[in-house]
């Protein structure tokens, strides 16, 4: 397991490049990636949201499918609370409390499952990025927009669905809230798993294979933003040492603690497996999503990028590591 989560953020590594390479040489603007952005965060997404659910139904996958919902949302509620805390103590930028609490669970936990345990353990990461995405676009937006009225930006933010205003309703948050093509993604997708409907062939594959670009497309925009950020910006902020600590080593040696105390595994057969999707899900690097929000919205987005590039970096060692830990321990 170990092996073919190295080979496969290399792979992903190699992909980031490409986009870096194609900046390098003037064929695309650093500017451009802000619609890639767009484009991965609007269509691919949703897409990969919804194709996780199109798998046979069984009453063991549903209910394991549930407990790793409720094992999501407890892990994110653990990972939010404490940066809440933390900022009291040690105040920490936008960019830095969701790069912390926010995992790159989709982009490269997907490839890496399907790679390497098999396309029928992907439902078990929808569980996590259905929690994920729904905390995302709630609260993790939520940081961001407040940021960036403090600042007094206005921003190039064009989706109406989260337009922040002091005298909106609370129809038209929740109308907002519904009408995101990730939140749709994750209700109908749920809703099809749980009647058993399925997609026409030619609408389902297209859905498959438009999700199948969340790899690549998120990479590249991170290698997009690198290629013209100063190497020594990866030393000069010291805090990004501080905030891959936490994201990499500090919230994976606490899970780990949680999992072994609880006994987590005993509670299903083939729990060990079941919930290796879900420890593996929470301790990924720092989301893509967390760039693409800070350039929408205009939130430091080299920054965000060297924490999502040194954090992926770090997970070559970090995350061979605690799979080991978790198959010795769980």
């Amino acid at each position: 397991m170990g092996l073919a989560l190295i080979e496969k953020i290399i792979a992903l590594f190699l992909m980031l490049f490409a986009g870096f390479a194609l900046v390098k040489k003037d064929i695309l603007k650093k500017e451009d990636s802000q619609t890639l952005s767009k484009l991965c965060l609007y269509l691919i997404s949703p897409c990969v949201l919804f194709h996780a659910f199109t798998v046979e139904v069984t009453p063991e996958r549903q209910k394991a499918f549930f407990l790793c919902g409720v094992l999501a949302l407890g892990i994110q509620g653990f990972f939010t609370l404490f940066i809440f805390c933390l900022d009291k103590i040690l105040p920490m930028t936008v960019v830095e409390k969701t790069a912390v609490i926010y995992s790159n669970c989709g982009n490269i936990i997907i490839p890496i499952v399907a790679y390497a345990l098999g396309e029928d353990y992907l439902i078990y990461i929808t569980a996590y990025i259905g929690v994920y995405n729904i905390l995302l676009w709630t609260h993790g937006i939520s940081l961001f927009k407040k940021q960036q009225k403090k600042m007094g930006r206005e921003g190039s933010c064009l989706e109406e669905n989260f337009r922040d205003s002091e005298e909106a309703s609370l129809f038209k948050k929740l109308s907002g809230f519904l009408k995101n093509p990730n939140i749709l993604a994750i209700i109908f997708g749920f809703l099809c798993f749980s009647f058993r409907i399925d997609l026409p062939r030619p609408l389902g594959q297209a859905i498959k294979d438009i999700g199948g670009m969340i790899g690549p497309v998120s990479m590249m925009v991170t290698g997009m933003v690198l290629a013209k950020m100063p190497m020594e910006n990866f030393f000069k902020n010291k805090r990004l040492f501080f905030v891959t600590f936490l994201r990499m080593v500090f919230f994976p040696l606490c899970l780990l603690f949680f999992f072994k105390l609880g006994n987590i595994a005993g509670r299903l057969p083939m729990g060990k497996e079941i919930f290796l999707v879900t420890y593996l899900s929470a301790i990924a690097p720092s989301g893509t999503s967390v760039n693409q929000f800070a350039i929408i919205y205009q939130q430091d987005a080299e920054y965000a990028s060297c924490i999502n590039i040194f954090t992926t970096l770090v997970a070559i060692l970090t995350m061979p590591l605690f799979v080991y830990l978790y198959s010795w321990l769980i």
